[in-house]
Order: C-alpha cells, then structure tokens, then sequence
C-alpha cells in the first residue's frame, strides 16, 4: 500500500471518529466500556498525531504512537485498522492480518475493513476467509457489483469453479456483457469440462459484437482444441468474410489446416500471413517464430527458411526483431558467422538493447575473433555502460590474447560501472581479475582477488574452482582447496570439469583411490574429451600401479591435443613426473 492511500484511508477513518460514528459500529452486538472524557482527549490527540506523521512519511514514529492510541481503547476497530495499514507499510502481513479480522468483526458494515481483510486472506492463502469477506463485502454493499470479481477469483483459487462462474454471472447481471468476464468464464467452463458451455459463452460475444473477427477466430480456436475441425473452419470462413487479411486468422486457418494435415495449405497460410503488408510486424513475428520451432522440431524443409528471411528482411528491413529471429535461426544451424553478420544489424538498428550486444559478443568470442570482441565492447559501452557481462567478454577477449594487464583494466572499469547491488556480476569481475593475475603469474594477487569475489558470492563456482585448482598445483592449503572444490562439485554434480578439480585435489593429498572415483566419474560426464582430464586420470593409474592404463590415458590425452613437454616424456618413459 502506498503512503498516499495509506494517508487517504486514515482520513476517512479520522473523519468518522470526529463526527463521533465510529465509536461504536451499527452492528455491534456487545456492550462496551465508555472512556471517560481524559481518556477520550488522550486518544483522540493521539490518534490524529500518528495520522499526521503517517501522512508526513514518518511511519515509524507513527507506528508507535498509534500503538498507544490503541492501547488506550483496546476496542477502538479504527485504531486497529490504521495499526494493520502500517504493518502492512512495514512489510508485516501476518500481524496486520491478525488486527483486520478483529476490527472487521467489531465494524462488519465497514467497506475499508473488509476490502483490506479480504485482500489480506488471499495474499496469504487463506482463501476460505477471502471468501466469506467477499460475501460479507456483497452483502453490505449491493451497489459495488465488481466485488463479484474478487470473489471469483477466491473460488477458482480454491477450485470451486461453478461457483466463481456463479460470481461473474451476477456481476455480468448487473454490469452487462464483458469480454474479460466472458473469457475468464470459457476457460473456467473448459475446466469443468464442459465444453458447450464455453462455446455458448463466446456466441454471445458474437451476437453483441458481430464484426468482431477476434471473437469468431477464438470459438474456432475452442473449435479445433476441441478436435471439431468442421465447425472452427466454418467460423474462421465466417471471420474471413469481414477481414480476409487479418493475422490471427491467418494463423488459426493455418494451425486448422496443420491439425487436418494438409501441408500445403498450411504453408500457404503461413506464407499470406507472413508476406501480406497488412499484417503487422508484432503478429508476424510470433507466426514465423511458432513456424520455425515446428520446423527445427520436424528437421524438414530448413532450406525454405532462409529464402523466407530474405523476402520478409526485403519489406522490413529495419525491424531488428526478424533480423534476431533470423540470427537466432542461424545459430540453431551452427552457422555463427552468418549470425554474427545480423546481430550486427540488430545492435545497429537497436544499440540501447543491452542483451543484443551480449547476444553479439557470445557469438564473436565463439568464432574466435577476439579483435572484434574488443571493438564491439568498446562500442557497446557507449549504450549500456552497466552490463557486466559486456566486460566479461571484452576482457576475456583480452586474456585469449594474452595481454592480461588490458584485461585487467577492463574488468576494473566493469567494477566501477557495475553496481555493487548485483554481487555475482561483481564476483564475476573479481573472478575474471584474479585469473589474469595467475596468468601473468602472480598467484598471491589472484588469490587475493578470489577471496574479494567471494565475499559477494560465496557460491559463485567458476570462483571456486579455479581458486581451489590453483591452490592444489601449487600443493597449497590443500583442505581449503578441497572443501572449496566440494561445494562447487555439490552444486553442479554433473560438470566433468569441477569433478576433474576436486579428483585432482585428492590426488595431490595422495588419496588415490577417491581421486579415482571422482575422476571416473568426470570422464563419464566429458562430452569434450578434455586432454588435460585423461592426462590426470593417467597419473591417478600410474599411482594405483596400473602402468599400462596410465599410458593408454596418456596416449589419448595427446591424441586430444595435449602439446605439454611433461605428458611426452610420461609417454616417453612410461613414467609419471610433476608438471
């Protein structure tokens, strides 16, 4: 609740205490001790102060004198009304709860009372109590026939949907016919099964709105959901009269057709939809993209997509959403360079668009082309100086490039553009600094830059590994290491490469059989053939004394790329050394 409601609400209340009608409800069926006329001052000074500060924005000091106010008339319903609008201020719904029930029950004809118990019941679940307040709030108020909304809404949470159904139709009866009421009774008829209720429903749309095709596309919707394909064609012919153009109804006739499965008049509708200069960008979008997620499903007919990109770029070529559908199409077909080509377009065309130059540097940072990252990253700064992930990639491109003192300076100038209120990107940035130290090989300050990253996120995994790996090289604080690489290997028990650090660890600690285990197991998990882990799974074998696995290891980790002076001379003489 706003302060500003909140102040409107006190003064009502305010209001009626002053004309002396809010001591004692018309409906209050018990006795009550009259104050005496001090402690009637005494309230009433108190309370019309704590209304002052709230409307001053002090609720706290409000708060607590409104609580003196009501200990003073421990009867008072609108001290303990005005007390539940500031817990409520304050974040506190429970014990706000708790008072609007009892100054609900003392002033049940009260419409401020009940509206905030009622909201209160649903937000916390208590949807039996939401529903009777909302009776209670009817009942009290017959000239106010919405509130059947709210009280529909309470029974189709609780699941009694003839009876929220019930609720709309009063309402409907008093409010007439109302296209927001009548869909929310079709999907509340399709619930109950009972689908001849729901298409009696959307017919008296159509009789009070008889040019509206979007009615007559819905009942053929419900039509064809329903597998009566006959009556959704009548209706869409019947739309098709009135506007033959329109996108929805391109799309229904299309999806009709698709159920019946006739081929090539479903994409002859797609196509009218997609090609036709009446229907707008936003529809045409989301036909193609339905389109295209049936296609990729099917694996046919890829080869029409890109001439279909190009008549479509032709009419609109300064739509930057088709120009990211197409590079969203192009990267599903590994075909990155020509992605990249139109995310560049789309950064062109959209440059304030944070996610198009991040979409736009993932793709560049695949391809390798690490020049490019950095020119792009000094660009889209420019636009959306706050995005970490902007710096992650331009650094990164620097440390590929191995010039780490450029990368480092990125990444500080992504600390300072970076808010502090997003503390894994920050962690990101301390991560990515503290890697480029122990390449440029200064591990005290790497380390000293992964303690400040996990300050911000204790969890952050990428953090944690290398930090852990890099201890265990160096045999360092090999228990911290280890407990640092099991928390990784606990939230993602599934990533051959944290698996592989936390099998190395116990390898440096010489506990050769777990290493082993969890080495094993990141070899089952390796979809990438990481030389580095069969090399380490080979030294782990040479250990336990199988020698023969040891050089089958090795041999593959070569095989996989490996060009390391020390695993050649493992081979060579058949022989484990240190790195």
């Amino acid at each position: 609740m706003s302060k500003s409601v909140f102040a409107c609400l006190l003064l009502i209340s305010v209001f009626f205490t002053s004309c002396g009608i809010a001591r004692k409800s018309a409906n209050t069926t018990y006795d009550r001790e009259t104050l005496s006329p001090q402690e009637q001052r005494k309230f009433d000074y108190l309370f019309l102060e704590a209304t002052r500060l709230a409307q001053a924005g002090k609720s706290d000091e409000s708060f607590d004198i409104m609580q003196q106010a009501a200990a003073i008339d421990t009867a008072s319903a609108v001290a303990k009304y005005a007390l539940a609008a500031l817990y409520l201020q304050m974040n506190k719904p429970q014990p706000a709860y708790d008072l609007i029930k009892t100054a609900s029950a003392e002033a049940p004809d009260n419409y401020w009372y009940g509206m905030m118990l009622a909201n209160l019941a649903g937000n916390l679940g208590d949807t039996d109590e939401a529903i009777i307040a909302y009776q209670n709030l009817i009942s009290h108020n017959p000239k106010k026939p919405e509130l059947n909304y709210m009280l529909a809404d309470a029974y189709t949470k609780k699941g009694e949907y003839q009876n929220a159904i019930d609720a709309f139709n009063r309402m409907e009866n008093s409010m007439g016919i109302m296209e927001s009421i009548t869909l929310q009774k079709v999907k509340l008829y399709k619930a109950l099964n009972q689908p001849d209720m729901a298409y009696a429903e959307m017919n008296r749309l159509i009789a009070a709105s008889p040019r509206n095709i979007g009615y007559m596309v819905l009942l053929g919707d419900l039509y064809l959901d329903d597998n009566k394909p006959d009556e959704a064609l009548k209706m869409y012919n019947q739309a098709a009269e009135i506007e033959p153009d329109n996108g929805y109804l391109l799309m229904s006739k299309a999806n009709y057709y698709n159920h019946i499965g006739n081929k090539e008049e479903f994409e002859k509708q797609i196509y009218t939809a997609l090609l036709n200069d009446k229907v707008d960008v936003g529809m045409k979008l989301s036909i193609l993209t339905d389109y295209l997620n049936l296609l990729l499903q099917k694996k046919e007919d890829i080869g029409k997509v890109d001439d279909l990109f190009a008549a479509l770029l032709d009419m609109h070529p300064q739509e930057d959403g088709i120009h990211k559908l197409y590079a969203d199409f192009l990267i599903s077909q590994k075909r990155f360079s020509e992605a990249q080509e139109q995310m560049q377009i789309v950064v062109d065309l959209s440059p304030a668009v944070a996610g198009n130059w991040v979409q736009l540097m993932r793709i560049t940072m695949f391809l390798e082309k690490y020049d490019d990252v950095i020119r792009i990253g000094e660009n889209a700064i420019k636009y959306v100086p706050e995005i970490a992930d902007i710096y992650l990639y331009w650094g990164g491109s620097y440390i590929m490039l191995k010039k780490y003192d450029e990368a480092i300076a990125i990444f500080q100038k992504g600390l300072e553009n970076v808010g502090t209120e997003r503390p894994t990107a920050i962690a990101d940035l301390y991560g990515q600094i503290g890697d480029s130290y122990h390449a440029k090989g200064e591990p005290e300050k790497a380390y000293e830059m992964y303690e400040k990253a996990l300050t911000y996120d204790p969890k952050n995994v990428g953090v944690l590994n290398n930090y852990s790996y890099y201890l265990s090289l160096e045999k360092k604080d090999l228990d911290k290491a280890e407990r640092m690489s099991g928390e990784t290997v606990k939230l993602e028990p599934d990533n051959a490469t944290y698996l592989d650090t936390y099998g190395w660890i116990f390898f440096q600690q010489g506990n050769y059989s777990l290493a082993k285990l969890y080495l094993q197991s990141a070899l089952s998990k390796d979809p990438e053939h990481s030389p580095e882990l069969m090399e380490h799974y080979g030294d782990v074998m040479f250990m336990l004394g199988d020698a023969d696995e040891a050089l089958e290891y090795w041999q593959k980790a070569k095989e996989a790329g490996s060009e390391s002076d020390v695993l050649l001379r493992k081979i060579k003489d058949k022989k484990y050394y240190e790195k």
